[in-house]
């Protein structure tokens, strides 16, 4: 009797272990640094960046893993890629170093071309116009800007400041906003910066925005693209398969579009963002040999 009884509990005790592990779910980490409007962490906005809102809806089609996000700066989180840490980004740009490391997803995100944020007097006394010469900007002008540590400004930009570090400060920081305070300050000359934070500075008051202009750069596209980016692991390889499946249905969808337009759709070229993303975004065109 007392050996039945032994032998229905390790039976129990056996379904019940495997049927955790038939329902158990895959951790999937989110690394994610504050920087309003695509990431919000905090305050009225909080969780309402853009990248909040289509991330968000990634996670609600990837119901296969368990979700959580963890906030680090750029250097960290480069840094926990590099060493095989099972996580992934959202919103990252592709590198040749970046790429040693790192899986990639389909494109992802479309933002607006990264734009030199200047006072309208040093713009003004220097005479620039838009487009500008980045490289000019810091050799001829001797001006200075900053950069954050392990950020990706585009293989281009990235180029032309790892040539002209003198004129390049750097740092560690997971929010721009102590940057629009060091740029109100003179503490640097300019910040390369997109028009959607640009815009979301002047609307938080950490700029005065009669104060500023935002002048295009040279060889910078109007829209750029970006993926979502995963540790080089073999769960890398799986977690990049199951999001380009879900990319490829969520995308085409209005609520994606609409995350993406969620901080910028009063700019003026919101109708050329949109027939960019019909033409361009959900529809890329494959490299060519």
């Amino acid at each position: 009797m007392i050996f039945k009884v032994y032998m229905k509990l390790i039976l129990f005790v056996v379904f019940v272990f495997f049927s955790f592990l038939c329902t158990a779910k895959e951790q999937m980490t989110w690394y994610a640094y504050n920087q309003p409007p695509a990431y919000i962490f905090e305050g009225k906005f909080k969780n309402q960046g853009f990248i909040n809102l289509t991330q968000e809806i990634l996670i609600k089609t990837l119901t296969q893993y368990h979700h959580n996000t963890e906030q680090v700066t750029v250097g960290r989180f480069l840094h926990q890629l590099r060493l095989k840490e099972n996580a992934c980004v959202l919103g990252l740009y592709k590198t040749p170093e970046r790429e040693k490391y790192i899986l990639y997803s389909d494109n992802a995100l479309m933002h607006r071309g990264l734009h030199v944020l200047i006072s309208k007097k040093k713009a003004q006394h220097f005479k620039l116009t838009s487009p500008l010469d980045l490289a000019e900007l810091l050799q001829k002008h001797n001006l200075s800007t900053i950069v954050i540590q392990g950020r990706s400004y585009g293989n281009m930009l990235d180029n032309i400041l790892n040539k002209n570090l003198e004129n390049v400060l750097s740092r560690s920081s997971q929010s721009n906003s102590q940057l629009y305070k060091m740029l109100a300050l003179n503490r640097f000359d300019f910040l390369i910066d997109y028009p959607s934070t640009a815009a979301y500075a002047f609307k938080s008051k950490l700029l005065k925005s009669d104060d500023y202009v935002l002048l295009k750069i040279n060889g910078i596209p109007s829209y750029i693209e970006s993926s979502v980016g995963c540790s080089k692991t073999e769960w890398g390889y799986r977690a990049i398969s199951a999001i380009n499946i879900a990319l490829k249905k969520e995308k085409n969808t209005k609520a994606y579009l609409d995350a993406l337009l969620s901080w910028s759709s009063n700019l003026s070229d919101r109708e050329d963002f949109i027939k960019f993303y019909y033409q361009e975004f959900l529809f890329p065109q494959s490299p060519k040999n």
